[in-house]
């Protein structure tokens, strides 16, 4: 990541920090950042229920997987609460599945037999994917952080990574 993207993120977390401090509003959506093995970029959720518990999950990112790019992901995603005396923190497991797209400028490849086979200059990459993740849910601030597990599979121009891990910080907005 170069500077100019940093003091964007960097200012992004601070303006969304300001409004922390002025907002109580119900966990029903969030935005934020979201730094991966491989895909770094932004993320949303969204919850169909007030309870919190069904919903859907969608990142743009730019991706250093094969020779970088940028993807879009989408999931169904189940969140549930982890209910433990003995942890008296809000922490969420979260499972779905999901879509993604990618677009590749050049040198995408995929591993055949142990050797690189190379795409043609600006491929199109899609599959399906799952995510697992584990979310910590801020009491004192409208603010969640999360670590994800992301393994996926490309259908369409198969490519050299399949799984991918990040964490991600997000603001909830109403």
């Amino acid at each position: 990541m170069n500077k100019h993207s940093t003091l964007i993120i960097v200012a992004i977390f601070l303006a969304c920090l300001i409004g922390a401090l002025a907002a109580s509003a119900q966990y029903t959506a969030s935005l934020g950042v979201r730094a991966g093995k491989f895909a770094t970029g932004f993320t949303g959720k969204y919850f169909f229920d007030t309870n919190g518990n069904t919903g859907v999950e969608a990142w743009a990112a730019y991706t250093k997987e094969a020779n970088d790019g940028y993807t879009a992901r989408a999931f169904f995603i189940k969140q549930q609460s982890i209910f433990n005396s003995r942890l008296q923190i809000p922490v969420d497991f979260i499972a779905g599945a999901g879509i993604h797209a990618g677009y590749f400028k050049d040198r995408y490849y995929d591993v055949v037999e142990g050797d690189a086979k190379y795409y043609n200059q600006s491929t199109f990459a899609g599959g399906v994917g799952a995510t697992i993740q584990l979310e910590y849910n801020s009491r004192r601030f409208p603010m969640t952080l999360g670590i994800d597990a992301h393994p996926f599979y490309n259908i369409i121009s198969p490519g050299p990574e399949w799984i991918d891990f990040g964490v991600n910080l997000r603001y909830k907005i109403f």
